[in-house]
């Protein structure tokens, strides 16, 4: 009888080998799967991202912007929707909203009114109008008027530019003059710079004298004076501001010739509230097929319109509505901007969030 050999060390390697290539193709197997799965994993998240957190809504309900009435010769009979591709713009389902803290009276309003008087050259004692607003007049070196709201620091300066033609803008002064950088330094004598109107270009207008009104100059070289209007940096960098008037700024000023002035600033409203950026809450937005609802329906503010016709809506955006006689939060608006110089507001957060006051 023969006997099987035993377990010899050819054996022993052939086994080995093929432990070792089904063992290379199980791991490799592994990695690919593992790879698959992993590689499913992420696109799975990126393709359905969880959904984010649901507005703060943290202010509770919130007061609606308050507009002028409107005047009813701006009031179109007929819109129209012709943007660029000929639909309404996409926004995201919320947009933030800021306080805006109030002054309280102390001890020391009296004392900074005065301060900042001193700075514009006023050192006597003010006219007391009311329990807030101080006034101040001036006749040299022409006639002035200072009125500062004591608790806020909003104030008018108005001289009596228009009757003293030696303030013109001549060609050669217009064309280097810098209009921004003379408003700003005018408002940082009185410490009435805060950074987030520090910062900010102003837009340029330039005005020509027609009698006692200022109209506008159909180019530069044709101007008399230059209005410079100032808003805050735009949120997060590109959401803008406007006012009840429009491009028209918190700061409005207008400049002309400094001969015999200190500042080449002779007229400017500085209606700046201050903001808390750090108190802010998320709020849903309206869908922007109900603004334009509203629009259509006469139920928007018409800042300006040149056309009582027809209005040909060509651009919707999103804003921040900056009212110059202030109010309680910063809060969205969308912009209806089209031909014939019309803009329209409509507040921009769901309805229900919003308590609008009795008229």
């Amino acid at each position: 009888m023969q006997v099987e050999e035993g377990f010899t060390l050819t054996k022993a390697t052939v086994v080995s080998r093929k432990f070792l290539k089904v063992g290379g193709l199980s791991i490799l197997a592994f990695l690919v799967l593992r790879f698959s799965f992993l590689s499913f994993i992420a696109y799975w998240k990126a393709t359905h991202p969880p959904p984010p957190p649901p507005p703060t809504v943290g202010f509770g309900t919130l007061p609606a912007p308050i507009f002028p009435e409107n005047d009813p010769e701006k009031k179109p009979k007929q819109y129209v929707l012709e943007t660029k591709n000929g639909r309404l713009p996409g926004f995201d389902d919320r947009a933030k909203v800021f306080l805006m803290p109030k002054a309280s009276p102390n001890l020391f309003d009296h004392e900074n009114a005065l301060k900042i008087a001193d700075r514009f050259n006023f050192t006597f004692e003010p006219q007391i109008v009311d329990n807030r607003t101080y006034r101040w007049q001036k006749s040299t070196p022409l006639l002035t008027t200072l009125e500062l709201d004591i608790l806020d620091h909003v104030f008018s300066y108005q001289t009596e530019f228009m009757n003293r033609p030696e303030l013109i803008l001549t060609k050669q002064n217009l064309t280097r003059f810098d209009a921004n950088q003379q408003t700003r330094s005018f408002l940082s004598k009185a410490n009435l710079l805060p950074a987030d109107i520090a910062t900010s270009s102003g837009k340029l207008t330039y005005l020509k004298a027609s009698g006692s009104q200022l109209i506008e100059a159909a180019t530069p070289i044709d101007a008399d004076y230059v209005q410079v209007d100032i808003q805050r940096t735009p949120v997060d960098g590109t959401i803008l501001f406007y006012t009840q008037k429009g491009e028209e700024g918190i700061v409005s000023a207008i400049l002309g010739s400094v001969k015999g002035l200190d500042s080449s600033v002779v007229s400017i409203r500085y209606s700046y509230y201050p903001v808390d950026y750090n108190q802010v809450h998320t709020y849903p937005l309206r869908d922007v097929r109900l603004a334009w609802n509203a629009v259509q329906g006469g139920e928007s503010f018409i800042v300006s319109n040149k056309n009582s016709e027809r209005a040909v809506i060509r651009e919707v955006t999103l804003a921040y509505y900056d009212n110059i006689l202030g109010q309680d939060y910063l809060q969205p608006i969308y912009v209806f901007q089209g031909d014939d110089d019309f803009m329209a507001f409509v507040p921009a957060l769901d309805s229900k969030y919003l308590q609008y006051s009795q008229q």
